[in-house]
């Protein structure tokens, strides 16, 4: 079930990026609990991949940064805050 949650995990309606991050932190958190891995890209990738349409250009440059992959979570979010 929590596996699901993770998958299908999606931004709310006007819901600012931070409380976005945390409800997906517990869903991390909870599933490492239970022996599953993750990146820190694979984290990153994941916030990125449901942002709504209107972030795609913010989402495209940062896919295509190299940093992505070792970006610490609270930089990502401090970025996404700034645009948001």
């Amino acid at each position: 079930m929590l596996k699901r949650q993770y998958e299908m995990f999606a931004i709310e309606d006007h819901e600012s990026i931070q409380s976005m991050v945390a409800r997906l932190q517990v869903i991390i958190n909870n599933l490492r609990s239970l022996g599953a891995t993750f990146s820190q890209y694979e984290i990153n990738d994941k916030i990125l991949r449901i942002l709504p349409v209107k972030w795609r250009a913010q989402e495209i440059a940062l896919i295509t940064s190299r940093y992505l992959e070792t970006m610490p979570l609270e930089e990502l979010v401090g970025i996404l805050t700034i645009y948001e």
